[in-house]
């Protein structure tokens, strides 16, 4: 049973690593080539679960746990995050609370409550600062943040609960201590939280849960049932989703000093909370400030896609049409403190080690540092820096490994006794080795030697093979064993494509040749592609593209082309579509 709020399934890990490239707090570990969260990195922001290709990074079931709950007749009530509203826009209220009561719960309550006692002791707590810098405590995921990363900013938290605990708390000061609470939202980090506090939370499921449960429950075909929120509607509370909502629902303006600001976006708060204490400002300086951009509607548990702007207007508009009810505020106490916990002590590595690390994937100064990303990390010191606390492995860096591929991919082709010509759509050589160069005469060896390999040349250069290379990159077709006799030197040429019209492989073999059979081709292509596949392949999945040219030419001659192990007897070509 996975217990932590966000795991991996391994077997559908795809190693590409863009868990990596969009964690915030590179939370994520590679070990055999399978990613896993470290739930004590992990600030719960979901962008691993929402971007992973493959499904493999996977939010906790908790639908299992109040079933559970719900079947063994305890009394158990729903707090309700305000964003229902979003993800919920063609249901109203009444039948919504009628679907829920079907499934079994007691009551169903908004969270939206415990969010307007929030913002009263806030108000309080604010009216008699002087100065200084306060954050709110509603999103967890941003006190995650703070306690974690950010400790030194832990004493500008006020000092409250969060509006879930403190409506579990409400809830069960009024229906007892025995009820269970479940909370309905769309944030993961509220699992994190309700883990924290068990005694306030019995667990916390996501819209998407909860949409999914009801489909199977086909909770809309059942009979409505008369019923409504407990104990009563929610007022400005509901403003809490939207970036900028809990200021909103401030309404003493007494501190004339006292500024408010909203920012959203895990990016964006890291921002802010950089060097925070050295904020110049004349009175206090209160920030509400909330992990997912735009707001708790476009947390990692909804499953609504509707423009921003629509879900803004969906909950202004459900607050502003709605009677207001006058609300006392419950006697409870909600104060408390964000300090015990560990923050993460970032690992100091000398920089001998650093150079060591970045010399083994060939970075053996510092404009080998490419910072491509592929790996999944900003930079190569940064990757550095992870492989040496065992977060990484080197086979991670992409460009070191398409470099060994391109390397054993050359050793091959001088190997291989025939010779070996690829070819591109310009009619220019892409790759040659020193067989084709020596088979195609004394002048063209002698410049092979001389002009790089002649790879840029044209093949008009190249004497009596041109002709074929130019009607297979023309009509596309690949052809087998052409024999072809010149200058009193018999030979055998075959053509394949690795991209058709684009790019075509020539290999000539010299009939007179000792070393020509077939065999020979086949068994050491394949003795040295078989250690060499896996790291191509992988270099392709993670670029989205060929490797190189010269690795597509190997796989195609391992796959698709088994030369024949017999000399031909015949002169005719052999035209493959």
């Amino acid at each position: 049973m996975n217990t932590k709020p966000i795991y991996t399934i391994e077997n559908d890990c795809k190693d590409c690593y863009k868990c990596i490239r969009n964690c915030p707090s590179k939370a994520i570990k590679i070990t055999e080539q399978k990613a896993s969260i470290i739930d004590e990195l992990c600030v719960y922001c979901g962008h691993c679960v929402s971007i992973c290709p493959a499904e493999a990074k996977q939010v906790r079931d908790g639908v299992s746990r109040v079933k559970q709950l719900i079947n063994s007749g305890t009394k158990t009530v729903v707090s309700l995050a305000p964003s229902y509203r979003t993800e919920f826009k063609k249901i109203s209220d009444k039948e919504l609370i009628s679907g829920l009561t079907t499934m079994g719960f007691n009551y169903i309550s908004e969270t939206a409550l415990g969010a307007q006692v929030v913002t009263e002791h806030t108000e309080q707590f604010l009216k008699a600062r002087k100065k200084g810098i306060y954050i709110s405590s509603a999103c967890p995921g941003v006190v995650e943040l703070i306690k974690k990363y950010y400790p030194q900013n832990i004493p500008n938290i006020t000092p409250f609960l969060s509006p879930m605990l403190t409506h579990a708390k409400m809830l069960k000061q009024e229906l007892g201590e025995d009820t269970k609470v479940v909370f309905i939202g769309p944030c993961i980090a509220k699992k994190a939280e309700a883990d924290n506090w068990p005694k306030l939370i019995d667990t916390a499921i996501s819209f998407k849960e909860l949409k999914d449960w009801m489909q199977e429950e086909d909770v809309w075909s059942k009979e409505k049932q008369e019923s409504q929120f407990f104990p009563h509607k929610a007022n400005n509370g509901k403003l809490y989703p939207i970036d900028g909502g809990m200021i909103n629902t401030f309404s003493d303006q007494s501190n004339s000093k006292l500024l408010n600001l909203s920012f959203s976006g895990i990016n964006e708060v890291k921002r802010v909370l950089n060097d925070l204490n050295e904020i110049n400002h004349d009175g206090p300086v209160f920030l509400e400030l909330l992990l997912c951009e735009g707001g708790c509607i476009n947390g990692p548990g909804c499953t609504s896609e509707a423009n921003p702007v629509q879900k803004k207007i969906d909950v202004l508009y459900s607050n502003k049409n709605e009677e207001s009810i006058q609300q006392k505020t419950p006697l409870i106490n909600i104060e408390c403190d964000y300090f015990g916990l560990e923050p993460i002590q970032e690992s100091n590595f000398s920089p001998e080690e650093i150079r060591e690390t970045l010399y083994s994937i060939g970075k053996a100064d510092s404009t080998q540092e490419l910072n491509c990303g592929s790996c999944g990390y900003n930079t190569c010191r940064e990757f550095a820096k992870a492989t040496l606390a065992g977060m990484a492995e080197t086979n991670m860096c992409v460009s070191h490994l398409k470099k060994i591929a391109h390397n054993q991919a050359a050793v091959l082709l001088k190997k291989i006794p025939s010779g070996v010509i690829i070819i591109n759509h310009e009619f220019k050589v892409v790759e040659m080795n020193m067989s084709c160069a020596k088979m195609l005469g004394d002048d063209i060896e002698k410049a092979y030697y001389e002009t790089n390999e002649l790879k840029g040349i044209s093949i008009n250069d190249l004497g009596y093979f041109k002709e074929h290379f130019k009607t297979a990159i023309h009509t596309g077709k690949e052809y087998n064993q052409i024999a072809i006799n010149q200058n009193g030197a018999n030979f055998q040429l075959s053509i394949f494509n690795i991209q058709k019209h684009k790019l075509i492989t020539g290999i000539i073999q010299n009939f007179k040749n000792k070393e020509f059979k077939a065999d020979i081709i086949e068994n050491r292509t394949r003795e040295v592609i078989k250690k060499n596949m896996e790291t191509v392949q992988k270099i392709a999945a993670l670029l989205g593209e060929n490797a190189s040219h010269t690795d597509s030419l190997l796989n195609s001659i391992l796959n698709d082309h088994s030369v024949d192990k017999a000399i031909p007897e015949t002169h005719n070509a052999t035209v493959n579509e």
